[in-house]
């Protein structure tokens, strides 16, 4: 399946959706989280209550938690490069999200421990740490809820990735420099932020050029680089 990022029409209709349903309001924080950071959704699996400085407003992502297919061990593993070891800011919306998510988390007797790391933020039924398939498992099953109450207004195959691509695509739209959204993303290299996980559109492209240009046959522009104005 391609890659691609939501509009934001798209966007807005199933975040308007899973914050009203009664069933699926619970994850509107975390999906909040992913669509506003551009995490990789075993990174958000992997922060711990540590990881979280509501002080200076940062996220510290090193790390992330995966659970074995076969025999469901669980098992952090660091970032692959050091490009994955980031800070991310936590504007308004995470900030509350991320402090509604601690509230709300279950109390435990005892507090799963993986690898040496503890005080995950999010934890299934079982009082286990959540991995990618429950995020994943919460999105589909809202998926097709949705699906059956609005059959005229389908939606795109909405995924943690898709959230990923939504972020960066976003933020590259909007003119943030490459090497600063590869920063925020984790990649070791500019070229693969560019290519993959940013989309163009004639639409945006038009309106990008319509803008220059605009600012480029300026009166003022035009004094400046010593051409005729009248």
């Amino acid at each position: 399946m391609p890659r691609a990022a939501l509009t934001e029409e798209h966007l807005g209709i199933w975040m308007n959706f899973i914050e009203k349903d009664n069933t699926y309001c619970k994850y509107y924080d975390e999906f909040v989280v992913l669509l506003e950071t551009g995490m990789r959704v075993s990174e958000f699996c992997g922060l711990t209550r540590k990881d979280l400085d509501f002080k200076n407003r940062r996220i510290r992502v090193d790390h992330q938690l995966i659970r074995r297919e076969r025999g469901g061990k669980y098992y952090v593993e660091e970032t692959k490069t050091s490009s994955g070891r980031r800070f991310l800011p936590m504007n308004e919306t995470v900030y509350d999200s991320l402090k509604k998510m601690l509230e709300r988390r279950p109390t435990v007797k005892a507090e799963p421990m993986v690898d040496g790391y503890s005080g995950f933020i999010m934890l299934d039924k079982n009082g286990n740490p959540k991995v990618a398939l429950h995020i994943e498992n919460e999105m589909r099953w809202a998926m097709k809820k949705y699906k059956k109450l609005h059959p005229d207004s389908p939606l795109p195959h909405i995924t943690p990735h898709v959230f990923r691509h939504t972020f960066c695509t976003n933020y590259a739209n909007d003119g943030m420099d490459i090497k600063n959204l590869q920063y925020l993303i984790g990649h070791s290299d500019a070229g693969v932020t560019l290519n993959v996980y940013t989309h163009a559109s004639y639409a945006h492209a038009a309106e990008q050029m319509a803008e220059i240009s605009k600012f480029r046959h300026s009166p003022e522009v035009k004094k400046d680089r010593g051409f005729a104005v009248g």
